[in-house]
């Protein structure tokens, strides 16, 4: 197994990392956009080692959670981080690939799918001996419309779906959404004062007819 390191985050949240998929900006920034009803279910799409999933459960209390990921090493890192936590987390650990996610998983179990799919083409990026971490890194042209496939086959009609990833990438996001029947309601960027965005969180709901809100840029001085 992979030799983890502990990281503690807000709010005194541990969590255990492989040093190869540490949390990012990315993780922090899509468990803290989540906000969801007690009671609800989430799944983690690509969930890695579990850190959006346990830093948003302790904002979520009373959720149940779903993470999905392609390697094992780290699904066993995330249950491990559940069992650091002050309070109970109710989390489930499932290791599958994302393309089979329709086939593995009943339709409409889902509240909330947030996902942070990887950003780089095959080719692209640097490879690793790891296959596994080499998928979380980059992947075929069409990984990201299977990541909002699955998504999408998961959730509810209402359900919330929530998205990080590049601002260049938006267009193929808004695509996939609109092809599987999620509606984008919001798009926030993220980035320095002045400079161009460097990321966006869009938010979607499965079915909704809601207008599409473009809101002002986080910035960081």
């Amino acid at each position: 197994m992979i030799n983890p390191r502990q990281v503690i985050l807000a709010g005194k949240v541990k969590v255990y990392q492989d040093p190869g998929a540490s949390v990012t900006t990315d993780t922090l920034l899509l468990a803290s956009s989540l906000h969801v009803s007690p009671g609800s279910v989430v799944v983690d799409l690509g969930c890695g080692s579990g850190g959006a999933s346990i830093y948003s459960s302790a904002l979520n209390p009373g959720c149940r959670w779903i993470g999905i990921d392609i390697r094992y090493d780290p699904l066993k890192l995330m249950m491990i981080s559940r069992n650091l936590q002050k309070t109970q987390v109710d989390i489930a650990a499932v290791c599958c690939n994302i393309e089979t996610v329709p086939l593995a998983f009943a339709e409409c179990i889902a509240d909330a799918v947030i996902l942070n799919p990887p950003y780089g083409r095959l080719g692209s990026v640097r490879n690793s001996p790891d296959s596994g971490r080499n998928r979380s890194r980059a992947g075929s042209d069409l990984l990201l419309y299977q990541f909002i496939r699955g998504a999408a086959h998961l959730l509810v009609r209402g359900g919330e779906f929530l998205i990080v990833n590049k601002p260049s990438l938006l267009p193929e996001i808004l695509l996939g959404c609109r092809a599987f029947g999620i509606n984008p309601v919001e798009v926030q960027p993220i980035g320095s004062d002045g400079e161009p965005a460097e990321r966006i969180i869009l938010k979607g709901r499965k079915g909704s007819c809601e207008e599409l809100k473009i809101l002002p840029q986080w910035g960081r001085t």
